[in-house]
C-alpha cells in the first residue's frame, strides 16, 4: 500500500518563535555539556594512526591542493581499507622519497654504485679498506586522496571529527531548496558555484561579493545545513561590520542559525552542529552572549518564515492547477514534463549552441578575425552564468561536462566588457535572454530569467539616462561658454576702438 504524505500544516509566528527559543536553549545546554570521550579519543587516534605520514613539505603541497584535507592516502589504500575513490576525483601530487643503493669509492677515487662492484672490491669494502656511502636521496611525484574524495560516509568516520560530512537525503529537498533560494533574493545574495577548489570546506560566503557556493561533494543534508550557514554568514557578517565580530562569534551565529532552521523542518544536524560549535566555542568567551542569541533568533524566524511562505505557495499553485485544469490535460502536462527532464534541457541548450556557432556573428556582420574573445563566447559564457542561476542543476552539469573554469570565464566576460560600448554589450546580453527564453525552462527558470531581464533593461536605461544628462550639463555649458567668448570679444573690440 502507497504511503500517503501528510499534508504540510503551517505554524503561526508565535508557534515558530516559541520553537526557535527552544532550540537555541537546547542547544547553548548541549554545547555545554558537550564532550569527547576517552573511547571517541582512542578510535581517532586509531583510525589516524593508519595513515602515512607526511613531512612538513608534503603537508603545504596538500594543503596548497586541497585546502582543510583531513585525511589522505593512495588509491591502493582507499581501496584495500573498503573506501573507493570516487569517480572523476583528481588526485593531490606529493613528493614521494627514494633512496638510491650504497656506493663505494674505487682505488681510483671514483664513487661507484655498491653493487656493480667486482668480488674483490666488495671484500675490500666488507675489510673497511674502501669507503663506502648511502645513496643520495632522490625525489619522485605520488598521487594521493583526501578522505573526502572517496566513498566514505559518516558512519565509517570516528565521531571526534569537529568538520565531517553529514551524509543522507532530504525529504523534501526540492522544496527546501527553493526556500533558501528566496532568503538568498529577499536579502540580495547569490547562489554561485565555487571560484576555487574549497577542499574539505562544504561551503563558502563571497562577503565583498555577497554570494555563497557549497562544495560540489555535498549530499544533500549536507548542502541544506551548509547554505543555511553561509546564508547566515552572508546575512549577518557584512563588509561594513565584519569586524564588529571575532571569528568564533560568527561561526556560532552561523552554526547555530543553521541548525535552529534545520531541525524546525525535521533535519537532525546535532551530530554534526554540536563538534562543529565544540571547536569554535571552546576555551572562548563571549562578549555579548544575548545580543548574538537574539540576532540568531530573529535571522532564523526570518528564514523559516520566507521557506515556509515558498512552500506555501507551491502547495497553492498545485491546488489552483488541479481546480482549473482538466484531467486529460493535467496528464499532457505530465508526460511533457517527463518529455522534457533536466537531461532533456540539457541535449537542447547543446543543440542551440551548435546551431548558433554555425550561424553568423549576432550583428549579422563579420567579427574582426584578430579578436580571440568573440561575439559569440562572450554569449555563450554570459548564457553559462545564467544558467547556473536560473536552472543551477543543468548549469552545474554543463559546468563539470565541459570541465569549465568559472574564473577565467568571467575574466574573459569583463574584459571583454571594458573593451566594447555598453550598448553592444546590453545587445549581446539580450539576445542571449531571447535564445534561453526558447529552451524548456522551469517554472522558476523563467520567472528568474524574466528578472534579470528586467534588471538588465533598467540599469540600462539608467545609464543612458545618466549620459543623456550629462551630455544636455556639457552642451549647456558649452553654450554659456561660447556666448561669454562672444562677449568678451565684443568688450575687446570695443576697447580696441
Amino acid at each position: 500500500m502507497a504511503k500517503t504524505k501528510r499534508p504540510y500544516k503551517k505554524k503561526t509566528p508565535e508557534q515558530v518563535k516559541e520553537e526557535i527559543n527552544h532550540l537555541t536553549e537546547g542547544m547553548e545546554k548541549s554545547i555545554a555539556n558537550h564532550f569527547h570521550s576517552p573511547e571517541q579519543m582512542k578510535e581517532y587516534l586509531d583510525f589516524m594512526g593508519k595513515f602515512h605520514r607526511y613531512s612538513p613539505r608534503n603537508t603545504a603541497l596538500i594543503d596548497s591542493q586541497f585546502p582543510g584535507a583531513e585525511a589522505v592516502g593512495s588509491y591502493a589504500f582507499w581501496k584495500e581499507k573498503g573506501f573507493p575513490v570516487n569517480k572523476g576525483e583528481k588526485s593531490l601530487k606529493i613528493l614521494v622519497p627514494n633512496r638510491l643503493g650504497q656506493q663505494f669509492q674505487n682505488e681510483e677515487g671514483e664513487w661507484k654504485p655498491l653493487k656493480y662492484a667486482t668480488k674483490k672490491e666488495k671484500q675490500l669494502v666488507k675489510d673497511g679498506q674502501l669507503d663506502k656511502r648511502d645513496g643520495r636521496l632522490v625525489y619522485s611525484t605520488g598521487s594521493v586522496f583526501d578522505i573526502s574524495q572517496t566513498s566514505a560516509t559518516q558512519k565509517d568516520l570516528p565521531q571526534i571529527f569537529p568538520n565531517k560530512w553529514i551524509d543522507g537525503q532530504v525529504e523534501n529537498y526540492s522544496q527546501l531548496r527553493r526556500g533558501m533560494e528566496d532568503i538568498a533574493e529577499k536579502n540580495n545574495i547569490r547562489i554561485v558555484e565555487p571560484y576555487e577548489e574549497l577542499g574539505a570546506a562544504k561551503g563558502v560566503s563571497y562577503t565583498g561579493r555577497r554570494e555563497v557556493a557549497l562544495n560540489p561533494r555535498n549530499s544533500e543534508r549536507q548542502d541544506t545545513k551548509t547554505l543555511l550557514h553561509e546564508l547566515t554568514h552572508a546575512k549577518l557578517h557584512t563588509e561594513e561590520n565584519m569586524n564588529d565580530y571575532t571569528k568564533q562569534e560568527k561561526e556560532f551565529q552561523a552554526e547555530m542559525t543553521a541548525y535552529t532552521v534545520a531541525s524546525y523542518f525535521n533535519i537532525d544536524t546535532s551530530d554534526y552542529s554540536l563538534d562543529y560549535l565544540h571547536h569554535w566555542t571552546k576555551d572562548h568567551d563571549f562578549k555579548d552572549h544575548e545580543k548574538l542569541l537574539q540576532e540568531v533568533q530573529s535571522t532564523a524566524k526570518e528564514f523559516i518564515m520566507t521557506i515556509e511562505e515558498s512552500m506555501e505557495q507551491e502547495k497553492e499553485g498545485e491546488i489552483t492547477m488541479s481546480v482549473k485544469e482538466p484531467k486529460h490535460e493535467m496528464e499532457e502536462e505530465k508526460q511533457e514534463r517527463e518529455k522534457l527532464p533536466s537531461e532533456k534541457l540539457r541535449d537542447m541548450y547543446r543543440s542551440q549552441v551548435s546551431k548558433l556557432e554555425r550561424d553568423s556573428g549576432p550583428f549579422g556582420k563579420e567579427e574582426k578575425p584578430e579578436e580571440e574573445y568573440s561575439h559569440q563566447d562572450f554569449k555563450e559564457a554570459y548564457k553559462k552564468e545564467l544558467m547556473n542561476f536560473i536552472e543551477p542543476t543543468v548549469g552545474k552539469e554543463l559546468d563539470k561536462e565541459e570541465n569549465n573554469d568559472r574564473q577565467e570565464r568571467l575574466n574573459q566576460m569583463r574584459a571583454f566588457q571594458e573593451t566594447h560600448s555598453k550598448v553592444e554589450v546590453y545587445q549581446l546580453k539580450k539576445e542571449s535572454l531571447q535564445e534561453l527564453k526558447e529552451l524548456p525552462l522551469t517554472d522558476r527558470g523563467e520567472q528568474r530569467l524574466s528578472q534579470i531581464e528586467s534588471k538588465l533593461d533598467r540599469e540600462f536605461n539608467e545609464e543612458k539616462e545618466k549620459e543623456s544628462t550629462s551630455s544636455e550639463m556639457k552642451n549647456e555649458m558649452g553654450s554659456k561658454e561660447a556666448f561669454q567668448l562672444k562677449e568678451n570679444q565684443k568688450e575687446k573690440i570695443g576697447i580696441e576702438r
